[in-house]
């Protein structure tokens, strides 16, 4: 079998957010990797999403009590900020960050309960996610302001290209999910 697998990093903030960083085959065509595997995770996804973004646009922090995420960098190289929201959790309220791109492929594994925003950092970003919950719209999910001063994310751009709906996120202190 083939490996899939470079190494495989829980983050020391968030119980059971996991970097993976993927193992690569290159020649004189390019390359290849494998985005999903079972050596990845054992969690069933019932849907893939992608979004397009340009050069400092930020989407996010959204999340649900329900859906877990995979997520990847298919183009260009974005800044992905995690934050737990989970009511019972031992890392409530913490945050990490990683730079994800396609010249260096990793994945990370975002557990439910969960809100994550993403940042693009090159011209066009190509982010890829796969859900283990269908989406069920933007009003079944919480969206936490991506400046609360509180979670403490450095974006390396201050004013983003933001949607009405992340101009309006709210503190997430409080939000259980």
């Amino acid at each position: 079998m083939t490996k899939v697998i470079k190494e495989k990093i829980e983050s020391n903030n968030i119980n059971g957010l996991f970097e993976i960083k993927l193992d690569t085959f290159k020649d004189f065509r390019g390359e290849i990797w494998t985005i999903h595997s079972k050596e990845h995770t054992d969690l069933n996804f019932v849907a893939d999403k992608v979004t397009i973004s340009n050069f400092g646009v930020l989407r996010g922090f959204h999340g649900d009590p329900y859906t877990a995420k995979l997520i990847t960098c298919l183009s260009g190289r974005f800044q992905l900020s995690v934050v737990d929201l989970r009511k019972d959790s031992e890392t409530y309220g913490n945050s990490e960050t990683y730079v994800v791109s396609d010249r260096d492929p990793s994945v990370i594994i975002v557990p439910k309960g969960c809100v994550n925003a993403h940042l693009c950092l090159s011209d066009r970003c190509v982010f890829y996610y796969k859900w283990s919950e269908e989406y069920k719209g933007p009003e079944h999910q919480v969206t936490v302001a991506w400046d609360d001063p509180k979670i403490n994310v450095c974006w390396p751009i201050q004013n983003p290209i933001l949607s009405d709906r992340d101009k309006n996120g709210t503190p997430y202190e409080g939000i259980y999910l």
